[in-house]
């Protein structure tokens, strides 16, 4: 009897641990599931990193906030402004589309994970060559963000 009840709590321990072993397996989180909250931007980069217009977008988005929602609507508050859109998330890619704009922007997800979330995308921006002559250049803008406590969290 002794040895019968051993193997049934043997049993129990093995169904046990193969139970925990697929409820952890199925708890990863997706890209589409991580990005979901309020991120706080916590850093920026420009490269290149010396032109004209640098410290404003520094200066703008260093203070910026995005809001994901899970039904892939997004809410900007860049500077002074609050942009409404929708995002997408494709391997690595992130889109997003904010207040209508024609093309969405399109960025390369540097990471994604409960905590931060770094993306970078490329824009034109404004600059002067050594002969004070106006131009724009392409410019890589790398946004850190940190995910900030919500409701939706």
């Amino acid at each position: 009897m002794l040895l019968y009840m051993k193997n049934v709590i043997n049993f129990l321990l093995l169904v046990c641990f193969i139970s925990a072993v697929f409820l952890f397996a199925s708890c990863k989180k997706t890209p589409e599931d991580l990005i979901v909250g309020t991120w706080k931007c916590s850093s920026v980069s420009l490269d290149p990193s010396v032109f004209t217009e640098a410290q404003r977008i520094i200066d703008v988005y260093s203070s910026s906030t995005f809001v994901f929602t899970k039904e892939k609507y997004l809410v900007t508050h860049i500077g002074n402004e609050t942009g409404y859109g929708f995002y997408a998330i494709n391997g690595d890619k992130l889109a997003f589309n904010i207040n209508g704009r024609e093309d969405a922007i399109m960025a390369h997800i540097n990471q994604l994970d409960s905590k931060t979330l770094s993306f970078t995308y490329n824009e034109k921006a404004y600059d002067q060559d050594e002969n004070g002559q106006g131009r724009y250049i392409n410019v890589a803008v790398t946004l850190v963000f940190d995910k900030a406590k919500d409701a939706r969290n």
